[in-house]
Formats: structure tokens, C-alpha cells, sequence
């Protein structure tokens, strides 16, 4: 099977040769970033000024006046001192100076919903743009067509994105309190998505999926209820599937926490893939009632064992997450945290991490009686428990 063969066997839990990688550029997967218009200017409008473009990088920058002032702000001297940074959608980032992440969301931007339509008039990005596209396109003609293809757009998904210009707090009692305001912003989100997708194959981009990144839960559960969540978000998530899938997309879903309880839906609403950078929160045995039903991507719990366990440990649990998140039939990827220096992972467990995918990672070599030798029921999060045997 070729990359593209063996992420869409995956999907459907039709029989790949092994199990898919998704390791940046290296892996079966190689994403495509759609990018900020070039026709943004940040820190021009109306109440942006001390506000910096939020970009990860280097950025040809065309400053207004206040940033040409100020000495301090000269070059890339700005991204050295505390500042705040926008994005397209209005929202306000925290940077420290110096960062090597990319920051924590700020002050609420939409504090009220009196201010919803001039608002997104004046912070809703438009898809249509063709310079979004340009470093795409380029990356593309470049790539084998035997590459399963994503497209990663320059925000987070619906949730986050109104989290953070709500702010937390009040983007939760919005549930409850202003549901339909919530709705109908959570649907301008996925509709970009959705335009998106199609202004990058109007433009001649062939990809196979959308990678769509909204953080749904914190360590010990959602951040609403499984009935808040289907009441409220049902609309516009079904909005970005339906609409990918009429594209011939699928759609991964990367998520943070222990988010188990919101897959019943996730599921129910066609929703292709689900990432997870530390399965082990939600954990197996909450887990285990999905496996068959939606592919799982999932890294190496960066929560305890990628950062903190041994390469032998790493190389096991390997294993551990192709026999609890996926079948014999399929439906497991291993997925490369995009930046384990971020993390503090040592580099020889990432080493061990690629030795178990390629120890483990072929279907045919798996011995049969591994897929019914018992598994825990239950799991520390640090502790990897041995192979059913030494075959491999």
C-alpha cells in the first residue's frame, strides 16, 4: 500500500499493511498549511494599537505608525519583550518574549454580544483570499501523489475560537445563558472551515482531508456535558463534516482532554478521526467501546510517558496503543507530537517511539493471539505493563 491506501484503509477499518504515520513532513500524512491572507493588517483597525500579528515565524509585517515609533519594537525586537498579539479572528494572544510556544489566549476580544455583528464584520476572514494558498500550492507540486494530504487552517476550531474571544468563563455560561448568540458564532467558525475547503480545490489543491484542532476538555472531563455539548455544538460541527465529506474529505479531529464522553456524538455525526496527544487521559477502558468505530491517532501520552518514561517503556507502549485504540482490522495511527522540544521530550524516547511503530506497526507480523491476551481494567498513567509475549 502506498500513504494515501494505508490512512484510508485506516479510516474505514479495511485491512492496511500497517499502521499510518503521521510524523510532519516524514510520515504517511503531509499537511498542508493554509496561511494567514497577506492582505492582513494587524494593528491597523481601531483599537488594535500595541496589538502584533500572531504568527508563529517570520512575518513581513506592514506596520502602522505606532510600530514604526517605537525603537523598542525595530526588527524582531518585539517578539523578544511581554506583548499581545491578534489574530484573524480578533483574538488576543499573551506572548512572554522569547517564546518558543505559541502563547496563551488573552483578554476577551467580544466581551459583549451586543457587539456580535460588527464584530465578525470586521474579524471574519475571508476564505476566498487566494494568497492563503500560495505556500500550499507550492508545497504540493512538490509532493508525490501517493501522499495522503491535510489541509491545516491558520486558527482553532469553532469551540476554541469563541473561547477565547468570549474568555473562558463566560464562553461557559454562554451555554446556558446566551445559547443562540453561541451557536450562531460557533457557525461562522465552521463555515471558514468549509470555505476553506473549498476555495483550496477551487484553486487546485487535491487534498484528502481536513485537520480541524479544538481542544474540548480539561484532565478530568469535558467542559460541558454530553446534552450541553449535542444541544449547542451539534450544528456547527455537523456543519464542517457534511460539508468536508461533500468535498470528499475526511475530517481528524485533533482534541486535549478527557473528552470520551462527547465521542458518542462525534461519532453519530460522521466525524472521520479523533487525535490524541495523551490517550491515556481519557484512558483505555473509557476508550475501549470506540475502538471500531473511529480511527484514533494517538502519540505516546506526552503527559507521562513520552517526557518522563524510558525508551523501553516508550517502545512498548507502542503496542498498548495499537491494541486499545485500534482493531486487527485497523484503526490506529501513530502521530509525532509536532514539537517534542516544546515538551522537554528526551530524544532518545522519540527514537524509541519510531522503533516501536516499525517493531509493531506491521499487521501481518502482529501474533494473533495478542489481539485476545487480556488487558488491564486498570491503568496508572506512568505504568506500561509488558508484551502478551517476546514473538516481536
Amino acid at each position: 500500500m502506498n500513504s494515501k491506501e494505508r490512512v484510508k484503509a485506516a479510516l474505514k477499518f479495511n485491512d492496511p499493511d500497517k499502521i499510518p504515520v503521521f510524523n510532519m513532513v516524514s510520515g504517511d500524512i503531509f499537511p498542508l498549511p493554509i496561511t494567514h491572507s497577506k492582505n492582513w493588517k494587524p494593528g491597523w483597525n481601531d483599537n488594535e494599537e500595541g496589538l502584533f500579528p500572531y504568527i508563529r515565524g517570520f512575518y513581513d509585517w506592514d506596520r502602522p505608525e505606532w510600530a514604526r515609533k517605537n525603537p523598542n519594537y525595530e526588527g524582531y525586537n518585539w517578539k523578544k519583550i511581554p506583548h499581545e498579539e491578534i489574530d484573524e479572528f480578533g483574538c488576543i494572544w499573551n506572548l512572554k518574549g522569547g517564546d518558543k510556544d505559541k502563547g496563551h489566549p488573552g483578554r476577551p476580544s467580544l466581551r459583549s454580544w451586543n457587539d456580535f455583528d460588527d464584530y465578525f464584520a470586521k474579524y471574519t476572514p475571508d476564505a476566498s483570499d487566494k494568497t492563503r494558498y500560495e505556500s500550499a500550492i507550492k508545497l504540493q507540486n512538490n509532493l508525490s501523489e501517493e501522499k495522503y494530504i491535510t489541509l491545516h487552517l491558520n486558527c482553532n476550531g469553532p469551540s476554541q475560537m469563541i473561547s477565547n474571544m468570549r474568555g473562558f468563563e463566560r464562553y461557559l455560561v454562554d451555554h446556558r445563558k446566551n445559547p443562540e448568540k453561541l451557536k450562531k458564532a460557533l457557525k461562522i467558525v465552521a463555515k471558514y472551515h468549509v470555505d476553506v475547503a473549498k476555495y483550496a480545490q477551487k484553486y487546485g489543491i487535491k487534498a484528502n482531508g481536513l485537520w480541524v484542532v479544538d481542544d474540548l476538555g480539561a484532565q478530568t472531563g469535558p467542559y460541558f456535558s454530553p446534552k450541553t455539548f449535542k444541544e449547542i455544538h451539534e450544528e456547527s460541527y455537523r456543519f464542517i463534516i457534511d460539508g468536508a465529506h461533500k468535498l470528499g474529505l475526511e475530517v481528524h479531529h485533533h482534541c486535549c482532554g478527557k473528552i470520551d464522553p462527547l465521542l458518542t456524538y462525534l461519532i453519530e455525526w460522521g466525524l472521520d478521526a479523533i487525535e490524541l496527544d495523551s490517550p491515556r487521559m481519557s484512558g483505555y477502558p473509557d476508550l475501549n467501546k470506540y475502538r471500531g468505530k473511529i480511527m484514533f491517532w494517538g502519540c505516546v501520552n506526552i503527559q507521562s510517558i513520552y517526557t518522563l518514561g524510558t525508551p523501553e517503556e516508550v517502545e512498548r507502549e507502542v503496542w498498548h496503543m495499537i491494541r486499545n485504540l485500534g482493531t486487527k482490522h485497523g484503526g490506529y495511527g501513530a502521530y509525532f507530537y509536532d514539537n517534542p522540544k516544546d515538551l522537554g521530550v528526551p530524544r532518545k524516547n522519540i527514537k524509541a517511539f519510531q522503533k516501536g511503530v516499525n517493531r509493531f506497526g506491521s499487521y501481518l507480523e502482529i501474533p494473533e493471539e495478542w489481539w485476545e491476551h487480556p488487558v488491564p481494567e486498570n491503568w496508572r498513567d506512568d505504568v506500561v505493563p509488558p508484551l502478551p509475549s517476546n514473538k516481536l
